[in-house]
């Protein structure tokens, strides 16, 4: 008997690894039946109040609050060009212009029209004296007779224009045969230019047998239809390039004949408009004159004035369409526009965006996007200096439609600086935004983990108040989810309660 235990202990000696493994088992087995029966302080959290931040966080990008593309408003060559890329501009400053000698001429006819109205009311108002009426009629004789020499001046440059300067570049540009002799790539625009030469030559046969008698509104009709032909050359001759038979020189010829023959055209244009502006308002001022300074007459007259001020306003916009002007103060990031260039209406000529004003622009998952609301503030930070720089921002548009990343449907959010003059931002910066969707302080408040779902309905498992190895399965109802890993308890529970930290469902 006294040698049982030296052999059990023999025993266990010789089999070391069994006899572990064997307690082992049995510690793990105690404790597995004890856990499940159970519910140890450890393993409960109590309902307490906290306040809860609810947000979303995005990634977005610094963009400038305007980025603008400018284009003229009609086509034509441009003459100059006054600024350069990365050039700060202000509201309103002249960045390009095209040629437009004739509209300038334009306005200030427009104005000098617009003062012998304003001069002719001043007069009638006064009354008319006979030697006034013999001057006003002089003065209207010789206004026809510059008219009538506009319209056989206008008949001169138009001739030149296309019998001398366009036509070295057309075979048989006189007949029905006219045919232009470059190679164009368009064939509609080749097709349209040699029936518009056809054409040409009947209207300037017409204007050169009936140049004494024809009417201004005539001359006009005619060279329209001459300024539409050449437009149609220009842009045969500025499509065309160099080749074994065609030189450099030989195109530079033939646009310098085109610039020269539109030049004449502009010209022509204006001074018949000048001619026949000056004779309307010599034959108003005479009539007024003849018939008296009666309440009708005044009235009239000062019609006349609004009229005329009208062709000013008239003018000076058909002068704008020919200039850009920055519409904001900001940076040139483009300029495309060069001089000598022959640019279409609505091609961006010079690209701008505004400076030291910028917003932020997201894009958030719909899983998220009800949560965010127009006024929402924003902690945000910027790569370029780090997560310890916070930048105050706020959400000022939400777009409705959304915008699909990566299969997944996004809605941009646009977020604007509280601080508007601040130079560290700059255009194209990442920006980390945590956006405070909501808040709520003092309120219930337990671990998200805690909390499952069953059929849609959340529920937390309560510890018996009177046997903390129990549980109880009760459901409740939850607001807000918070940043800290907690979420709001709006029924369901108490403060004080007790429930299971992490559920094992």
């Amino acid at each position: 008997m006294h040698n049982a235990p030296s052999g059990i202990s023999s025993l266990i000696k010789r089999n070391v690894w069994w006899t572990t493994l064997i307690i082992l088992i049995i510690v793990g087995l105690f404790f597995f039946i004890v856990s499940s029966k159970k519910v140890t302080l450890l393993d409960a959290v109590i309902v307490e109040r906290q306040n809860i931040r609810e947000e979303v966080s995005t990634t977005g990008n610094v963009k400038p609050l305007s980025d603008l593309d400018l284009s003229f408003e009609t086509g034509g060559q441009v003459s100059k060009v006054y600024v350069s890329v990365g050039d700060k501009v202000y509201e309103g400053q002249l960045l390009a212009t095209l040629s437009n000698a004739d509209l300038v001429a334009a306005v200030e006819q427009a104005k000098a029209g617009l003062k012998i109205t304003q001069a002719n009311l001043a007069s009638i108002k006064k009354g008319t004296r006979p030697e006034e009426l013999i001057i006003s009629k002089g003065s209207l004789d010789d206004a026809k007779i510059s008219l009538e020499n506009k319209i056989v001046d206008s008949y001169t440059k138009a001739d030149d224009a296309v019998r001398n300067d366009v036509d070295q570049m057309f075979d048989n540009p006189r007949t029905s045969l006219a045919k232009i002799s470059l190679v164009l790539n368009n064939s509609q625009l080749e097709s349209d230019i040699n029936a518009g030469r056809y054409e040409i030559e009947s209207i300037l046969n017409d204007w050169n047998s009936n140049s004494s008698v024809l009417s201004a509104s005539t001359a006009y009709l005619y060279l329209d239809k001459i300024k539409s032909f050449l437009d149609n050359v220009a842009l045969g001759v500025n499509a065309i390039t160099v080749s074994s038979n065609l030189t450099q020189t030989t195109i530079d010829k033939y646009k310098a004949a085109l610039s020269s023959a539109r030049t004449s055209i502009g010209l022509a244009y204006s001074n018949l408009n000048t001619a026949e502006t000056a004779y309307n308002l010599a034959k108003s001022n005479y009539e007024l004159k003849v018939s008296g300074n009666t309440a009708e007459v005044i009235s009239a007259q000062e019609a006349s004035v609004e009229q005329a001020q009208a062709n000013v306003d008239a003018a000076q916009a058909r002068l704008a369409k020919s200039k850009i002007a920055s519409p904001i103060s900001g940076v040139i990031t483009n300029v495309n526009a060069k001089v000598g260039q022959t640019i279409q209406p609505s091609v961006t000529a010079i690209s701008v965006i505004s400076y030291g004003k910028y917003n932020i622009e997201s894009y958030v998952p719909e899983a998220d996007i009800a949560k965010v609301k127009i006024g929402n503030l924003a902690s945000t930070t910027l790569d370029a200096y780090g997560s310890d720089t916070f930048f105050e921002t706020s959400v000022v548009k939400i777009d409705p439609g959304e915008t699909v990343i990566e299969n997944v449907p996004t809605y941009k959010i646009t977020l604007i600086f509280a601080s508007s003059s601040d130079s560290r931002i700059k255009s194209g910066m990442t920006a980390n935004l945590d956006i405070l969707t909501n808040e709520r302080n003092n309120v219930l408040a337990v671990p998200s983990r805690s909390v499952y779902t069953i059929d849609n309905e959340k529920y937390v498992k309560l510890v018996d108040f009177e046997d903390s190895s129990k549980s109880i399965e009760t459901k409740v109802k939850t607001g807000i989810r918070g940043t800290n890993g907690y979420i709001e308890i709006l029924s369901g529970l108490k403060e004080g309660d007790n429930i299971v930290a992490s559920p094992n469902i």
